[in-house]
């Protein structure tokens, strides 16, 4: 593939940043555990909005395909770590949007895009919400039909049609692996009622973290098309008339011996003291923790404004009231 030289989120000029291997990608390279360090293709950034892109990865349906025969055997090793960081992510929705029970008794809506097993759709179920999900990994949806009962479709975002609007939208480590991340965010634009609120998980490229982990950053991998700084990810948000309601680091729970996997897997003498300790570490054992390169962006959609005898109120508001 001949070198890119244009920015696709801002139009800016690209250098390469991070050359890569000759490994093409495959279904195994896509799958969430996997953070081997070096095995992503050229990495290129953005001189102007700091965009880090890999454009090996392929595109539309052929890198759908790819997801719909992921599987990761590993993922649910760590469930109740990633349970606990859904329900962190579910409380800062809460605190952006308020309860999911609207004045009426009416459920809120929540679609998780990108849904996986289904871990964070189960826990907003738990909350009253009224959720559905979206996935193409046909393993990932197994479990989250089959095992949870979760309302769960395989599909991708682009061609996911559904007119009522929701209330919340999730896009949780799901940003970085779209081919059209401005086409991804308009349509969740569209997707969300009136008022509602945009929750986006993504690594950060330009986080003291990564830059000073350099070309070892675990963000680095086979499976991220594009990296968004945080200021661009904001600006991208804003400029589709989104107001940001929240921006912090993202607080992840692992097992110890997860933690300690991921250092193993950079490699070095710290890889190799890792691997040892993750032989001894008991399983039970976990940390919560936040390496300040990962944020959580929430944005809310500008609600409506309807007459009413008593003068304008939001939308939102007179659907519970009158409803």
């Amino acid at each position: 593939m001949a070198a890119p030289s244009t920015c696709a989120i801002c139009g800016g000029s690209l250098e390469l940043a991070y050359p890569g291997s000759s490994t093409v990608a495959d279904a195994e390279a896509l799958s969430p555990t996997c953070h081997r360090a070096g095995e992503h293709g050229d990495l290129y950034r953005c001189a102007r909005c700091g965009t880090v892109y890999q454009p090996d990865l392929p595109v539309g349906p052929e890198l759908y395909a790819l997801y719909r025969q992921m599987r990761d055997d590993h993922y649910l090793e760590e469930e109740r770590g990633r349970r606990r960081t859904a329900r962190r992510l579910l409380d800062l929705i809460a605190e952006a949007d308020g309860p999911p029970v609207l004045l009426d008794d009416t459920h809120k809506r929540l679609l998780d895009v990108g849904c996986g097993p289904g871990l964070l759709v189960d826990e907003a179920r738990r909350r009253a919400y009224d959720v559905r999900g979206l996935e193409l990994s046909e393993a990932s949806i197994a479990h989250a039909r089959g095992t949870l009962d979760l309302p769960v479709e395989q599909t991708a975002m682009t061609d996911f049609a559904d007119d009522a609007g929701f209330d919340v939208i999730v896009l949780a480590d799901v940003i970085e692996h779209l081919d059209d991340v401005p086409g991804g965010l308009d349509r969740c634009r569209e997707l969300l009622a009136p008022g509602g609120t945009l929750c986006v998980v993504t690594p950060d490229p330009a986080s003291r973290t990564a830059r000073l982990v350099g070309d070892r950053w675990w963000g680095y991998v086979p499976a991220h098309t594009f990296l968004l700084p945080r200021a661009t990810l904001r600006r991208l948000l804003t400029d589709r008339g989104l107001s940001i309601a929240a921006d912090v680091s993202l607080v992840r729970t692992f097992s110890l011996r997860y933690w300690f996997a991921g250092l193993g897997e950079r490699g070095g003498p710290l890889g190799t003291l890792s691997s040892a300790a993750q032989r001894v570490l008991p399983p039970s054992l976990s940390l919560s923790l936040s390496l300040g390169d990962e944020r959580v962006v929430l944005a809310h959609k500008p609600a409506l404004v309807t007459q009413s005898p008593n003068g304008a109120v939001p939308e939102s508001h007179a659907r519970a009231a009158t409803s």
